[in-house]
């Protein structure tokens, strides 16, 4: 299963130092292949040159996003972060794991599987009929 992962569920991991997608893994039952947009490379690196615990959180977001596959948008960059993540997902057929509430719910109104993290840190995944 592809999975496109965006700069928040990064920044989760990196928080919580938990390895939410080996935990997704173990729930689902199978391995997961991990994409990060280098839209959200560029993301994490901008808020690790701010500095602050932010920043540190960022740094160590980054050091888990280099275990991933990188993905290039070859959408107009005009479009923001997290309308390349939906659109590309959607194109890709890839799960989008986040825990953006505002980015879900438009992925979720686009037809995008999501993968999330619950408060008390347990998996939840949307599936889209196909």
């Amino acid at each position: 299963m592809r999975v496109l992962v965006d700069a928040s569920f990064l920044l989760l991991c990196a928080e919580r130092g938990r390895d939410f997608i080996s935990l997704a893994e173990e729930s689902l039952g199978e391995k997961l292949e991990c994409y990060v947009l280098d839209d959200v490379l560029r993301e994490l690196k901008g808020l690790m040159a701010r500095g602050g615990k932010r920043g540190a959180l960022a740094g160590v977001a980054l050091k888990i996003a280099e275990k991933m596959n990188k993905m290039k948008s070859l959408l107009p960059g005009t479009l923001g972060v997290d309308q390349k993540l939906i659109e590309e997902a959607k194109k890709q057929r890839m799960i989008l794991a986040s825990i953006d509430m505002d980015l879900i719910s438009k992925a979720r109104e686009m037809g995008v599987p999501i993968l999330t993290v619950r408060r008390d840190q347990s998996i939840f995944i949307t599936r889209i009929p196909e």
